[in-house]
């Protein structure tokens, strides 16, 4: 973990999570469970929480000041990942919460950190769960439940946003999860999706890959999502955004792929803006209004059912130029052709 971090911050990265999850075999309650697909047994049970504790003052102590963020643990909806009881999940939130917020392992004094330095900065996420549909937070609610009316263990909301194949329905799908959350008091903090792609590489379209990458994030956004972790840029499984994808023979791309390029491109388009709003319309077109101060206004335009046709831009919006998903800046004509790939124009 020292060699990861220090590799990450060497090349610009400021924020870690840390993601509790699979258990020692030698720590855990129940040492010969199988745990189904994973490679150790006792990995998915409750553990030994004089362990636990031992370990997690470890931790924070340890990366006081550089891992602010603490993810309670992964997936714990899925039996790989958690085979144990609400119960004992609840324990193993408090004792992250408890032990991650404690001043005694880490506080902060005038950009200084260290265990007893003063203000702690941590937080603490949520367990994650998979995916969000009706059995995921069918489990997800009565674990919230077990506190009483208040969750009090979470300071971000976070979770997993796969099963997706249409990137626009994650809007929906947040909706659903919020009303979970606001039966128990977790309206007010923030909402994170801390791991999520459009899963498996399996084809050779990256424009497409491109198409969805971006469509996801600007829909993630509007639905009020302030933290997305994509998984995994440099994973050839999954949501590959560098070099070869495994297992396609045909496959040999070196260096960065055009999803990555489309994520690099809107990250330029999203950072320093507020998207106020997303209109969705009956043919299969989006357009969502982005501001920034000074005066400007700009929409993203894209469609979603994979045809394309003409869109005429107002003159009142005074719309002058428009970029292509590649950042390429051009002359804005009266009447723009939209399809999967999201443009943005401008005043």
């Amino acid at each position: 973990m020292d060699g990861t971090i220090a590799n990450a911050r060497r090349n610009g990265v400021s924020d870690f999570i840390f993601t509790l999850g699979y258990v020692p075999t030698w720590a855990s309650t129940k040492p010969a469970d199988p745990c189904g697909s994973i490679q150790w047994p006792g990995s998915c049970d409750a553990p030994d929480m004089i362990a636990f504790d031992d370990f997690m003052t470890h931790v924070v102590q340890r990366y006081c000041g550089v891992v602010q963020y603490y993810e309670t643990w992964n997936e714990p909806n899925l039996k790989d990942f958690w085979n144990g009881t609400d119960t004992q999940l609840l324990s193993i939130a408090i004792d992250v919460y408890r032990i991650a917020k404690d001043p005694a392992n880490c506080g902060c004094t005038d950009g200084t950190c260290f265990p007893g330095g003063g203000i702690n900065p941590n937080k603490v996420l949520l367990p994650s769960i998979s995916s969000i549909n009706d059995a995921n937070l069918s489990w997800l609610d009565p674990y919230l439940a077990a506190t009483g009316a208040t969750y009090p263990f979470a300071d971000v909301a976070s979770f997993h946003g796969y099963a997706y194949t249409q990137p626009e329905d994650i809007v929906q799908g947040v909706a659903q999860l919020k009303k979970v959350l606001e039966r128990h008091g977790l309206t007010q903090v923030e909402l994170w999706d801390t791991e999520t792609s459009w899963g498996a590489t399996n084809s050779d379209d990256q424009e497409q890959e491109a198409s969805w990458l971006m469509r996801f994030h600007i829909a993630q956004t509007v639905s009020g999502v302030s933290r997305f972790v994509w998984y995994a840029y440099d994973n050839c499984v999954s949501g590959t955004l560098w070099g070869a994808a495994c297992g396609q023979a045909s496959d040999s791309w070196q260096g960065l792929r055009q999803p990555g390029e489309a994520y690099a491109n809107l990250q330029g388009w999203l950072v320093g803006t507020t998207l106020t709003h997303c209109d969705q319309f009956e043919d299969g077109l989006w357009a969502c209004e982005l501001q920034r101060p000074g005066g400007y206004e700009g929409w993203i335009l894209w469609d979603c059912t994979g045809t394309s046709h003409s869109v005429h831009l107002p003159n009142n919006l005074q719309f002058s130029d428009y970029r292509d998903w590649r950042n390429n800046l051009k002359i804005l004509p009266g009447e723009i052709t939209v399809d999967q790939m999201p443009v943005i124009v401008e005043n």
